[in-house]
């Protein structure tokens, strides 16, 4: 396991998070806004990428929509995270809300 710190303009928060989680297996996500109040703190905490044989979100295949800045939609690398999920935690376009995501366990 491993954590993945980026510092970046809000605007490119949904850019940057789209290729980082299409690359690992998330399992901890949060957005911190900086003081400065134009740039995010990005923290991920992840594992190498598996295989997807589980997911719940892309159904084992590995791959999931993924709703561009554009506003368009593309099917991408799943990050084991669905879109509401995604919405919460401020990583896509427009998210109203920053909220922290963990990846449920066995304990939850």
């Amino acid at each position: 396991m491993y954590e993945i710190r980026i510092l970046c303009d809000h605007a490119d928060v949904p850019r940057i998070a789209q290729a980082v989680l299409g690359s690992v297996d998330a399992t901890s996500v949060r957005r911190i806004p900086v003081a400065d109040g134009t740039r995010s703190n990005l923290l991920i905490t992840a594992e190498h990428r598996s295989n997807h044989a589980d997911c719940p979100v892309c159904d084992g295949n590995g791959m999931t929509l993924w709703f561009l800045p554009d506003g368009t939609e593309q099917r991408r690398p799943c990050t084991g995270i669905d879109s509401e999920d995604l919405l919460a935690t401020g990583l896509l376009p427009h998210a109203p809300r920053r909220e922290p995501w963990h990846r449920r366990t066995v304990r939850d």
